[in-house]
């Protein structure tokens, strides 16, 4: 990696703090604070260029509008030559957040009023955006196994013939971790088709992801390209989340129609700094995310190495995607775990707010230096000992 265009990325919490946003900003100094899905590693060098550009350039109104900021072309070709997703440029539509394009998406493409299926553990907001476009969240828990987590077809078979008309995926899975292969996603697909109803794929989470095998759920066939809508961002790839830019991939010529024909209201609030942040991401972010991918990769082994060492092979299965752990720590007896892990100065994120199946785990975020992570790591087994 000598040979890297950015050989001096690195982890740094000090940096991170001085950034005073969300993460590191709510606990004291005693606290390791692994919750909020942000990366301690500075952001990649074209996206500060493109942005100060722009502060430079005072470009701090409103944003121009998407049919005439080259956006929606740059998002299409990342999506089509690295996603995996054929799109074209009318088919890609902006947002400032995805939870945005759930709501909206629930209230055009869904019978009003019909529940929607979550299979869970899953990313805790969907819950508001569901409850925001007056439905009623379903949840379907994951099946466990030796091979991890995977989708129970049966639960969202049932909860489709009871009525609900829409599977909410997240894929890759927060906070599982897990990327569906191309036969779970098929199998789905099969049953999403049986009852008439339609997917909404969360795939933000997609480009940090440890393995080579991505398949978009609305690429597996023109059957799921019709009854899908794709949600993406460069937020979490890239580490610019406070950007608010987000995009959705609407790959049924009809559903662009009528996401077309929303009122400004509906789907306005991009920020101008997030467009070209987001434009520089797609378009030469590459080098800095591979470079990345590296720093999560050897702590993705560090903290399964540490539990080993501590003898609690139990607490935590690699992830294949994403940089939160989903710690098993059912053997304390508790529902919320966060809790003693927070007196013992490690914050996380509690498992039952992730729906039904998260009792007695948390999330955990490694995406910091390998020193706070050795830390936190010892902090938790001596509360599993205790």
């Amino acid at each position: 990696m000598t040979d890297s265009p950015y050989p001096d990325l690195d982890w740094d919490v000090t940096r991170s703090r001085a950034r005073r946003t969300k993460r590191w900003s709510v606990y004291g100094p005693d606290v390791l604070d692994l919750t909020v899905a942000e990366m301690d590693l500075p952001v990649a060098e074209p996206i500060m260029d493109a942005v100060r550009d722009a502060v430079e350039r005072q470009a701090m109104g409103y944003p121009v509008p998407p049919a005439r900021s080259g956006l929606p072309e740059v998002a299409a070709k990342w999506l089509t030559t690295v996603h995996g997703l054929a799109t074209e440029p009318d088919g890609v539509g902006l947002l400032p957040e995805l939870m945005r394009g759930i709501t909206n998406s629930l209230r055009l493409f869904t019978p009003p009023g019909s529940p929607v299926v979550v299979p869970t553990p899953t990313y805790r907001s969907f819950f508001g955006a569901i409850e925001l476009a007056d439905r009623e969240a379903i949840e379907a828990p994951m099946a466990t196994g030796p091979d991890g987590y995977r989708l129970d077809l049966d639960r969202i078979d049932a909860a489709l013939a009871a009525g609900a008309r829409c599977v909410l995926l997240c894929h890759p899975a927060n906070p599982v971790g897990r990327v569906f292969r191309p036969d779970e996603l098929a199998a789905l697909a099969r049953v999403v088709a049986r009852h008439g109803a339609r997917v909404i794929s969360d795939e933000i989470h997609a480009p940090l992801r440890y393995q080579e095998e991505f398949t978009p759920y609305a690429a597996l066939s023109e059957e799921t390209r019709a009854h899908t809508v794709t949600l993406f961002s460069a937020s979490k790839a890239w580490n610019i989340p406070g950007l608010r830019a987000g995009f959705i991939a609407l790959t049924n010529p009809d559903d662009r129609t009528r996401w077309a024909a929303l009122p400004g209201a509906a789907t306005g609030g991009i920020s101008p700094l997030g467009m070209v942040g987001s434009a520089a991401a797609f378009e030469h972010g590459g080098p800095w995310l591979e470079r990345a991918m590296g720093y999560l990769t050897a702590n993705r082994e560090l903290l399964a190495r540490l539990f080993t060492e501590a003898g609690l092979d139990e607490v935590y299965r690699p992830s294949e995607a994403t940089y939160l752990a989903w710690l098993d720590l059912r053997r304390l007896g508790l529902d919320d775990p966060s809790r003693p892990l927070l007196a013992a100065g490690v914050a996380t994120t509690p498992g039952p707010d992730h729906g039904a199946g998260g009792a007695g785990f948390v999330r955990l975020n490694y995406a910091t230096q390998p020193e706070v992570l050795t830390d936190a790591a010892a902090r938790i087994a001596r509360v599993l000992s205790s």
